[in-house]
């Protein structure tokens, strides 16, 4: 039923909620966090079975996976916190807190299947090529996940948004 008191017979309007943001440089640091840590247990864990014996003369074409799977983002990484180290401008951006969390989820997913194909090759046969072989098919997996973590953790790391002015 119309309003009687309202000339216009219209609701009152509100305006959109605004989407939760967080400092972009918090983003970052939480994300270098992430990714150092992962990647320095990873690491822990192939030099140790390196040195073990457990990849025999296979080593380098173990190290040749892994060192493509972790260094470029890595690499992004420490790049833009070194460059936005002393810029004052860079805690001012915001990010959605939103795409935050996705790309938080994304990172550990990633590096947590890395871990898990260097645990499993016990598990999968003890010849040193079975585990080669199985690093070369979890290329499968990894590549399409890692697409999509370079995709979340290059907006995160490139972008320069400030947060919107007040109007008046």
């Amino acid at each position: 039923m119309p309003d009687i008191n309202d000339p216009d017979n219209q609701k009152p309007k509100t305006e959109p909620a605004q989407p939760i943001v967080i400092s972009l440089d918090a983003v970052r640091s939480r994300l270098a966090v992430v990714w150092l840590g992962g990647a320095t247990v990873i690491l822990i864990v192939l030099v140790l079975k390196s040195l073990l014996g457990h990849y025999c003369d296979k080593v380098q074409e173990v190290w040749g996976w892994l060192l493509p799977t972790l260094t470029p983002t890595l690499g992004l990484i420490v790049t833009v916190l070194g460059y936005t180290a002393l810029d004052p401008k860079a805690l001012e951006a915001v990010v959605r807190r939103s795409f935050f969390v996705i790309s938080m989820w994304l990172s550990v997913l990633y590096l947590i299947l890395v871990l898990v194909v260097i645990l499993i090759q016990p598990f999968v046969g003890a010849d040193c090529v079975k585990a080669v072989e199985l690093m070369r098919m979890s290329n499968l997996w990894l590549g399409p996940v890692q697409g999509l973590v370079a995709s979340a953790l290059g907006v995160l790391f490139v972008s320069k948004k400030q947060p919107s002015e007040p109007e008046g």
